[in-house]
């Protein structure tokens, strides 16, 4: 005898996670699967920044995605009891004259009210003659996060520890049938981050895939609240803890931490920071980025029973709440998906198997 759901998501990550709050919102029942073995969300520095890149770029479409992100993660540390959500400046030191006289003379124009380009720096803890600049930005603990999620979708009997492989997904006239779950849904929709394995439906989406690999570090006497930025990045995570990285490789694509990966990020680290420091530990994970560089929803145009949310790449906290809020809108007959990021765009050859 099969259970019936409105929804069912595979993957816990920031999009599955991010809809599953979404539809719930709805009113609309729910079942998360999700095989628990920590994709790249889990490893996810979680920065939320207005600036971007060496040019200083206004991050994407920032008017309307932060304020959704506030909202949202507010609302889900009142529905769980948990602080995960943390709105401070953040610090970038300057590499270069250049950069130093881009920022002055942005802060009066596209990045006015964004940045502040004289921030004040410990010149006894990190390296920065030309000084750094603050800018309003926020940060995610994204395993705090999930974790909390996780266990009020588990209370809510709307959690299950298991893998779906795609190909056991059966459809059937009125959705779709899931034997080793015993469940059948109207829609099933994939959140699956990168994975290499076949996907007869959605396989056909071009990944630009990156390794990314972050060491977490003791600093012994930094005492700094800010997450610094210098070509990588140093993120506060408890007291005279910190998190640093990270690095982007294409080959091999897998979760295995590599000695060229640690010595990048302390070569880099070295160049600003001032105190010694310890290595505690060393992580790698690959960020599910999508040839078109933003995210892809959405249902499969010819079998509307199945449904798509991935490519949150390394902004994913700031694009999770924003784009599941308009899929979970679509899904529950609400609202139309935009163009730019419909699925249908992004598949080769969007036939049905078999069809």
């Amino acid at each position: 005898m099969s259970s019936h759901v409105d929804f069912v998501i595979i993957g816990q990550g920031l999009a599955g996670t991010a809809l599953a709050w979404r539809l719930l919102r709805c009113g609309r029942s729910v079942l998360v699967a999700d095989r628990a073995r920590g994709g790249s969300s889990h490893l996810a520095a979680g920065l939320i920044t207005p600036v971007t890149g060496k040019r200083l770029a206004k991050s994407w479409r920032w008017d309307e995605l932060y304020p959704e992100a506030v909202a949202f993660y507010r609302e889900i540390e009142a529905d769980t009891g948990t602080t995960f959500f943390h709105q401070r400046p953040a610090l970038r030191i300057y590499g270069s004259e250049a950069e130093r006289d881009e920022c002055v003379r942005r802060s009066t124009s596209l990045l006015r009210g964004l940045v502040r380009p004289d921030a004040s720096v410990r010149d006894d803890w990190f390296l920065a003659p030309l000084g750094a600049f603050e800018m309003g930005a926020a940060r995610l603990d994204v395993p705090r996060y999930l974790d909390a999620s996780r266990e009020h979708l588990r209370a809510a009997g709307a959690y299950l520890a298991a893998e779906i492989e795609p190909r056991g997904i059966e459809l059937t006239a009125t959705g779709v049938r899931i034997p080793s779950l015993s469940v059948e849904a109207r829609v099933v929709i994939f959140c699956r981050g990168f994975d290499a394995d076949a996907d007869p439906w959605f396989g056909a989406i071009k990944f630009n895939a990156a390794k990314g690999e972050i060491l977490t570090v003791r600093i012994p006497g930094l005492a700094e609240e800010r997450v610094v930025h210098r070509g990588i990045w140093l993120a506060p995570v408890g007291i005279e803890v910190f998190r640093v990285g990270s690095t982007y490789t294409w080959d091999p694509l897998d979760s295995r931490p590599t000695a060229e990966a640690r010595a990048e990020i302390e070569s880099r680290l070295r160049e600003f920071l001032r105190l010694p420091y310890e290595v505690i530990d060393h992580q790698a994970a690959v960020r599910p980025v999508i040839d078109a560089g933003f995210p892809v929803i959405g249902r499969h145009p010819h079998v509307p029973q199945l449904a798509y949310f991935n490519g949150l790449g390394s902004k994913g906290s700031l694009l999770a709440p924003f784009f599941a809020n308009q899929l979970a809108a679509h899904l529950c007959g609400e609202g139309g998906i935009e163009e730019k990021v419909n699925v249908s765009r992004f598949l080769v050859h969007p036939q049905p198997p078999g069809g």
